[in-house]
């Protein structure tokens, strides 16, 4: 996957059992993956490069999370903020 992002966000919801190679160029922001990380050599692996002028965010969704898109969401974020800094 390719992602292009010109002076905005972008966020990648992919199954926690999916492993995720982030890489690319980003300037004024950031590439970042959050949750965890199983890192399964039998499991498909998503390929993302980022290139542009702003954020990438890659988000591992647990299979025991359950809601809408919105509840899904917001749930990550919850976990996110109970991170250490």
């Amino acid at each position: 996957m390719t992602v292009f992002v010109a002076f905005g966000n972008v966020d990648v919801y992919v199954p926690e059992d999916v492993n995720v190679d982030v890489g690319g160029f980003t300037i004024f922001g950031h590439r970042s993956e959050w949750g965890r990380d199983l890192d399964r050599p039998d499991a498909l692996t998503l390929q993302v490069r980022a290139l542009g002028c702003g954020t990438v965010d890659v988000w591992r969704v647990p299979h025991d999370m359950r809601g809408s898109y919105r509840d899904i969401i917001r749930q990550l974020k919850e976990r996110q903020r109970q991170l250490p800094a």
